[in-house]
């Protein structure tokens, strides 16, 4: 139960920062990043196991990859910009210092 916890708060944390990047551009990217480092965080404080991130963070990468390529009607939820690159770039860095933050 702990896994899915975890997975649906990663999956919703990426849904969260893909449709709020955008979002006056710095200001929403922030506080997308800002949202994935404290949620997963917690989760690992929450059940002191860092498995717990490592899943969450799975899931947020999976969303975040998914909303940045194309769907079936050919749209995307994060575009080649300057702000969907710093997403998915500083996400990445943003869930490695997640996931290795002490518990």
């Amino acid at each position: 139960m702990k896994f899915i916890y975890a997975a649906l708060v990663g999956a919703l944390l990426g849904a969260i920062a893909t449709l709020l990047h955008l979002l006056l551009f710095p200001l929403g990217l922030i506080l997308g990043l800002l949202a994935t480092v404290v949620g997963i965080w917690s989760i690992g404080r929450t059940w002191r196991l860092r498995k717990f991130k490592v899943v969450a963070a799975a899931t947020w990468l999976a969303v975040v990859v998914q909303g940045a390529t194309l769907g079936v009607g050919g749209e995307l939820l994060i575009q080649g910009d300057l702000a969907g690159s710093l997403l998915v770039l500083l996400g990445t860095f943003a869930l490695v210092v997640a996931v290795f933050l002490p518990i």
